[in-house]
């Protein structure tokens, strides 16, 4: 059976090699973007590549809790890769003199709900999110992981900026209330 885009996520999801290659292919342009955004400045080919790779044997490792479309696959993955980076990205930081680190390896100043959504485990992060309705998981990840803009993400989703600020305070809350109040405490 040919692995197209309508069939792709069923039988990743069943673990079949030939999906997971269209994954690789389909995806690769993304995810490296993602990768590359977060751990370029270390200019180290290597680091990226596995970064990339880790991304990849992620996903295929949590096929399984995926749940949505192609889109949502592509948010998916993303996020995954973004998580991956930040990882590599928090190692490399522990590996060198802190000397060493130039302003060039650290990120952009975070904001505080960025360094919250940082400062979790990839596995919590995706378990806070899926207690968000669709819109405002997406909010999330558009936000947070895809670095876009408040007004770009009420663009991309037919929204007002004023919307999108209210999703976005009113899930932080119910995601701190969430890890306050649930098994994440």
């Amino acid at each position: 059976m040919k692995i197209t885009n309508k069939n792709f996520i069923k039988r990743f999801k069943k673990g079949k090699e030939a999906a997971f290659e269209y994954v690789v292919d389909e995806y690769i342009g993304s995810v490296k973007a993602v990768v590359y955004n977060t751990l370029g400045s270390y200019h180290d080919p290597e680091l990226i590549q596995e970064c990339i790779n880790d991304t990849f044997l992620g996903a295929w490792d949590n096929a399984a809790q995926f749940n949505g479309d192609a889109e949502d696959f592509r948010r998916w993955i993303c996020t995954i890769a973004k998580f991956k980076a930040i990882d590599k990205q928090r190692k490399q930081m522990r590996m060198h003199d802190p000397s060493e680190i130039t302003d060039a390896h650290l990120e952009p100043v975070q904001s505080a709900e960025t360094a919250f959504m940082g400062s979790e485990s990839t596995r919590e992060v995706l378990l806070l999110l899926s207690t968000l309705k669709e819109i405002d998981r997406d909010i999330f990840i558009m936000k947070y992981f895809l670095d876009m803009k408040n007004e770009e993400i009420a663009d991309e989703l037919g929204l007002t900026k004023a919307a999108v600020d209210n999703r976005l305070y009113r899930g932080k809350k119910k995601m701190q209330q969430t890890q306050i109040g649930g098994s994440f405490a």
